[in-house]
């Protein structure tokens, strides 16, 4: 009897699990997205280009945003530490297929030679902060959405996968979940087949607010299902702040 009723509660469970859509959203944002480009001081390195990025308008400032474990995986595991030093001689970013809208970042702002990138707290705080040197492209910098998440409601991530080679950004679609320690959990609605390239790229509210940057993967045991769990804006906003007072 107790082993129907678990299997009857497995079923129930896994039924409610979402069915998510894998196409593009109708939902409509102007020009957010960048993609991460590299040149490096010397030697032959696998990536060019990876991952997906934007700017962020604080306190009437403009910083280029992306997420820290793209580091971790252009670095050889001979130098995994949060620096660029000797290694990254340029990085840009621009929309795929736009190179000549170029953003060029200057100094790496959370630049911690002492910090790890095998750490296991790598995805806690998810982000990489680059001041701007010079920014030649059309895209809208984002701010921050200030009021609390509410369960249900429909979030956006914006950019292109590591697949694509062509075309404006892409609108995903999520219905947040809850949080969970300094990442959101969200439940997939409409995604492309493959996630991939999206990491560092923006979450965003129907207004187009910040609410987070496409970091990780959580497996859910009540949702049974592995959800995208992009890490939130707390501590990137409290880092802005100390970072903008000094």
């Amino acid at each position: 009897m107790k082993k129907n009723l678990y299997y009857l509660l497995f079923i129930v469970v896994f039924a409610s699990c979402s069915k998510a859509v894998v196409s593009v959203s109708d939902k409509q944002f102007p020009s957010i997205s960048l993609i991460n480009h590299y040149e490096y001081f010397q030697g032959k390195h696998e990536f060019s280009q990876l991952g997906t990025a934007f700017l962020l308008n604080y306190k009437n400032d403009t910083f280029a945003i992306t997420a820290k474990h793209i580091l971790a995986v252009i670095k050889p595991d001979s130098s995994k530490n949060l620096t660029l030093d000797n290694f990254v001689k340029t990085w840009t970013m621009s929309p795929l297929n736009k190179e000549n809208e170029l953003v060029i970042v200057d100094k790496l702002l959370n630049e911690d030679k002492n910090e790890s990138l095998k750490s296991k707290t790598l995805y806690e705080k998810d982000w990489l902060v680059f001041s701007i040197k010079e920014n030649r492209s059309n895209v809208l910098p984002l701010e921050f959405r200030e009021k609390p998440l509410i369960k249900g409601e429909k979030l956006y991530v914006i950019g292109w996968t590591r697949h694509m080679k062509e075309g404006d950004q892409r609108v995903y679609e999520f219905e947040f979940y809850k949080t969970k320690g300094t990442h959101l959990l969200m439940k997939k609605l409409i995604i492309p087949e493959k996630m991939g390239g999206l990491s560092g790229g923006p979450v965003v509210d129907e207004d187009g607010k910040l609410v987070g940057i496409v970091s990780n993967n959580e497996f859910s045991l009540f949702a049974m299902e592995k959800m995208p769990a992009p890490v939130g804006t707390d501590d990137l906003k409290a880092f802005l702040n100390n970072y903008l007072n000094k």
